[in-house]
């Protein structure tokens, strides 16, 4: 048994409820079927001996049987799928909760192809080994025991010959599943580019129209859809040829074991009844063999998307420390110590050694590519320091209480929902605060309500974001160039909501932030030179 990682642990906490009760359906099936040969044999032999009356008592029996097994499946697997889905689902809501508590610089460097693209495909993998492969991998170990086992009893012969003769149905699925697989990896992998191509020209839509890139963009699409449409080929041509062979595979085993019971019949390896139980067990005992073998790979896949997804599991100690419902200190100081960063162009922040104070509000001001917005993401998380470290309440703060520090990106986000519907998302004690610093700003009701954030002017969506920063009342307030895009009013109003807190770092060069702060912050050359008011 390999080693489960806390998120495989929650799937099957979720999802073991569903995976024993598939198993019990499937497994209920394999004495009715035994029972159901029996009585079929029983049948031919008492047709054959011309008693008619017991025919009908025995087939009537024999539909009463299948209607009630049918009827018991059918509720069964009505109660089991609504269950299925609920479980899902809630696999899906824990993966997303884990998922955020992992550190910011985490998630801010996720490739998105490869995340929307994996995840998916990874999580159906997943549910499926717990809701389908598990299931079928116990009903099947049981059904091929308990059919060969019955024919054993009634004929060694006839039982061998029929295990042989299903081993037989496995020589060429195997070597078309792994042609299968390489190009489904490689399908997979072009999807995970196009996302990429398509992300990074909505995100750079601005650089491709400035610098006449649509040719270049599209050329480079072009050749990804080809590529794609070519793995595509093959892959839909291997699928087709799998699909013929089992067809075929089914049929040669159907219709063999029907001559090859008659001739054992004829020749006196076995009765009459024998042939027929034969006949009739001889697909399940084929399909729990076919089943058996083909789940191994199965999980082998689920396994490697388990790692997959296991990358996103965060410890227990993490889990601790990011509890909202922690208790820290009211003084909260900023350290850094011998702190670097580096571009592949050379050194933006060298051994950088400072101090901020929570009950103090910093400016900090240099020319561009003096390394403040890469000092900003250091000091939020979002990049990892080559040397050096960063901490609050003596932790480190990339592993620290995330709650205590929030980050307004000089960009911000353009949803296509509403002002409304993105305040809507926090608690109700937030939300009054939420609207009365957007009314302080000008943001009216026709504003915030039915007009998509990413339809607003540049002014509008600062004011929104802004107010989510200052309403959330953080112990920390990263802010970079927070006055851009802003009318006058505006920055009066940014001003005052800086003077009325403190613990807010600003990188901004509009002098008329300067006297809502305590220090005034030089940056140059990766160090901090001088301080002053």
């Amino acid at each position: 048994m390999y080693h489960k990682n806390k998120l495989s642990i929650m799937f099957w906490k979720n999802l073991k409820g569903v995976c024993i009760g598939n198993s019990i359906v499937k497994i209920i099936a394999i004495p009715i079927a035994l029972i159901m040969a029996w009585i079929l044999s029983v049948v031919i032999d008492q047709a054959t001996s011309g008693e008619v009356k017991k025919v009908i008592t025995y087939s009537l029996f024999m539909l009463a049987l299948i209607l009630i097994f049918i009827a018991v499946q059918t509720i069964s697997n009505i109660f089991i799928r609504k269950r299925q889905l609920i479980a899902t689902n809630q696999c899906r809501i824990d993966f997303l909760e884990n998922l955020f508590c992992n550190p910011l610089n985490k998630l801010f460097h996720t490739d998105y192809g490869e995340l929307t693209e994996n995840l998916n495909s990874d999580m159906e993998a997943l549910t499926k080994r717990y809701i389908e492969l598990y299931p079928n991998m116990i009903s099947s170990v049981i059904g091929l025991l308990g059919y060969f086992g019955f024919l054993l009893f009634q004929s060694p012969i006839v039982a061998g010959s029929l295990l042989g003769i299903s081993l037989l149905q496995f020589i060429p699925p195997i070597i078309v599943k792994k042609y299968m697989q390489i190009n489904y990896d490689q399908c997979r992998d072009m999807e995970a580019k196009i996302t990429d191509h398509i992300v990074e020209a909505v995100n750079g839509f601005e650089v491709i129209k400035l610098y006449g890139l649509k040719q270049w963009w599209q050329t480079k699409m072009a050749g990804y859809h080809k590529a794609y449409l070519s793995v595509g080929r093959k892959t839909d041509a291997i699928a087709a040829a799998q699909r013929s062979m089992y067809r075929l595979l089914d049929n040669i085993l159907k219709f063999g074991t029907y001559a090859l019971m008659g001739i054992y019949a004829m020749l006196g390896y076995c009765t009459l009844d024998i042939a027929v139980q034969a006949i009739y067990l001889s697909s399940g005992l084929f399909n729990s063999v076919k089943t058996v073998f083909s789940s191994i790979p199965e999980i082998a896949v689920s396994q490697n998307a388990e790692n997959r997804i296991g990358k996103w599991d965060i410890s227990d100690k993490h889990e601790q420390s990011s509890s909202p419902d922690s208790i820290f200190p009211s003084n909260l100081p900023i350290v850094i110590e011998n702190l670097s960063y580096k571009y592949e162009k050379g050194t933006i922040i060298d051994g950088l050694n400072y101090q901020f104070d929570s009950d103090k509000n910093y400016v900090i001001q240099g020319h561009n590519g003096a390394g403040k917005t890469t000092l900003m993401n250091l000091l939020s998380g979002l990049l990892l320091p080559d040397q050096g470290n960063i901490f609050i309440n003596n932790s480190n703060i990339l592993t620290g209480e995330s709650s205590l520090y929030l980050f307004i990106p000089q960009h911000d986000p353009e949803y296509n929902y509403d002002v409304y519907t993105l305040f809507s998302m926090f608690d109700e004690d937030k939300q009054q605060m939420l609207f009365s610093i957007a009314k302080r700003f000008g943001l009216t009701e026709n504003i915030m309500k039915g007009n998509a954030i990413r339809d607003l002017s540049g002014g509008e969506r600062k004011k929104a974001f802004l107010s989510v920063g200052f309403a959330l009342q953080p112990k920390w307030l990263f802010l970079d160039e927070p006055s851009n895009n802003l009318d006058h009013h505006g920055k009066e109003i940014l001003s005052e909501l800086i003077r009325e807190r403190k613990g807010t770092i600003v990188i901004s060069h509009d002098e008329s932030l300067v006297h809502s702060v305590d220090y005034r912050i030089k940056l140059e050359n990766g160090r901090i030179y001088n301080e002053n008011k």
